[in-house]
């Protein structure tokens, strides 16, 4: 997937427009949705890019446009997170890996702020593959973040995939209808 593909897919999710944010994405590798998230953000904002992949860390710029990107080598799915206080979350293609998907959202939540949001990329399907292993249709995408206490899950766009399977669809999943 491409720039312009990457920020058509997540564009329409309700970015909040204004005061600078404060995001991470988990699971970035390269940053094709680290950078298309900085190009919707509010100037002044920032973005910190987790991937246990260093050579895919050192791809990706410190800068996208007027959003700072920190980098931060980890396995997301087990250690604790590096920052606190984020009005985002993005999962791009990333949630797909973690086992216990609950109790990662649990987790990871503890770093949102009480209003802050998820943004997600996923495949349309419950059938794993070696390429998705836990899979995550919308259907039970929505089930998930809804048990664990998200109020609102939409879903924002779908794509073709390149692989021909299931298509590729963003979310948006908010606590308390801010979005």
């Amino acid at each position: 997937m491409d720039h312009r593909d990457a920020v058509d897919l997540i564009s329409n999710a309700p970015l909040a427009h204004g005061a600078p944010q404060r995001w991470a994405e988990l699971g970035c590798g390269t940053g094709t949705f680290t950078r298309a998230l900085a190009d919707l953000l509010p100037p002044g904002s920032s973005i910190t890019a987790v991937d246990r992949d260093a050579s895919a860390l050192d791809q990706m710029p410190e800068q996208h446009g007027r959003t700072r990107i920190t980098k931060h080598l980890g396995d997301f799915t087990t250690g604790p997170l590096p920052v606190r206080d984020l009005d985002g979350i993005l999962l791009a293609n990333a949630l797909h890996f973690v086992r216990d998907q609950s109790d990662f959202i649990r987790r990871v939540s503890e770093s949102l702020k009480s209003t802050g949001t998820f943004l997600l990329v996923e495949y349309d399907t419950d059938t794993p593959n070696p390429w998705v292993p836990h899979p995550l249709s919308f259907v039970a995408l929505s089930e998930l973040f809804k048990a664990s206490g998200f109020r609102t899950v939409k879903r924002l766009f779908d794509w073709p995939s390149a692989f021909g399977r299931a298509r590729l669809y963003s979310a948006w999943a908010e606590r308390d209808g801010v979005g």
